[in-house]
């Protein structure tokens, strides 16, 4: 227990340090919120050093393990159930989903991309294949830097607590403790939404975060393999959202919320249901001791 609370700490120290250092440069219009955002990903992987070096525990990684059954789970699972239930209920909401303009066909049958894209005018056949290249390089990139989390969150911690707390619980409390590892980033501006103030964010974003984890730690329970956990949660960084990339600012916020809230309440419950029909059993293993 004594490696677990070494590791926690470590985990929890480093963002805030990272968040300080933000917040007192201007926060979310602080120059250094893009490292920030880029190097927060590494500070599991940190922090698994210095247990490994405090208490030589190191990670339980299965590096040779990638059962291809898992593949489409841990690529599909959390963007598609978050879309399928946020794009119908935008349609409710809002009567239309607001994509941006430029995805329409102008005059000339063509698409003209905003220059900020730097994909020029495009047919559609164009189109179509920048927006599947953009999502498989962006997840590609995405789930490199996400591993280097989950070598710390679902490699190391998980395990360690599945060895006192049972499969369930830990996974539980490990999805909460790598949620409110994310609140010194949410306070300090590393993590922002337009027109959701930090504090606010705060109290809610950890909320989806900890739902995300119980489908993560599923999922290594079932595979304990590093690579799917890194794309699964790689898949939930660059496609959890990815139709919202594509939509113009409409203001309504609360609307926004509201679609996304009822996504992450059906993702809770498949969360349950996996939890509690499709978890190996397995009994803790250890007394909680200091």
């Amino acid at each position: 227990m004594n490696a677990i609370v070494v590791f926690v700490a470590t985990a929890y120290a480093l963002s805030i340090v990272v968040s300080i250092v933000v917040g007192l440069t201007g926060g979310h219009a602080s120059g250094l919120v893009g490292p920030a955002y880029f190097s927060s990903t590494f500070l599991p992987a940190l922090a698994v050093l210095v247990a490994i070096a405090a208490m030589n525990e190191g990670p339980r990684a299965r590096w040779d393990t990638f059962p291809l059954r898992y593949l489409p789970v841990a690529l599909f699972l959390i963007p598609g159930v978050l879309h399928a239930v946020t794009l119908p209920l935008l349609v409710a909401l809002e009567g239309q989903i607001p994509w941006e303009d430029w995805l329409k066909p102008q005059a000339d049958g063509l698409y003209h991309t905003p220059l900020s894209r730097g994909w020029g005018v495009l047919t559609v056949e164009g189109l179509v294949g920048r927006i599947v290249l953009n999502a498989v390089v962006g997840l590609a990139i995405v789930s490199v830097l996400t591993f280097f989390e989950e070598i710390g969150w679902r490699a190391w911690l998980l395990p360690r607590l599945r060895d006192r707390l049972g499969a369930r619980a830990a996974v539980v409390v490990s999805a909460i403790i790598w949620a409110l590892w994310h609140v010194p980033f949410q306070l300090s501006g590393v993590q922002h939404i337009d027109g959701i103030s930090p504090g606010r964010l705060a109290l809610t974003l950890p909320i989806g975060i900890t739902i995300a984890g119980l489908i993560l730690g599923w999922l290594w329970l079932r595979t304990e393999s590093i690579w799917l956990v890194s794309i699964a949660h790689g898949s939930l960084n660059q496609w959890g959202q990815y139709a919202f990339k594509y939509m113009k600012e409409t203001g309504s916020v609360g609307k926004d919320a509201l679609a996304l809230g009822g996504g992450f309440l059906v993702l809770l419950a498949v969360a349950v249901f996996l939890l509690l029909y499709d978890v190996p059993k397995t009994e803790p293993r250890l007394p909680i001791t200091f």
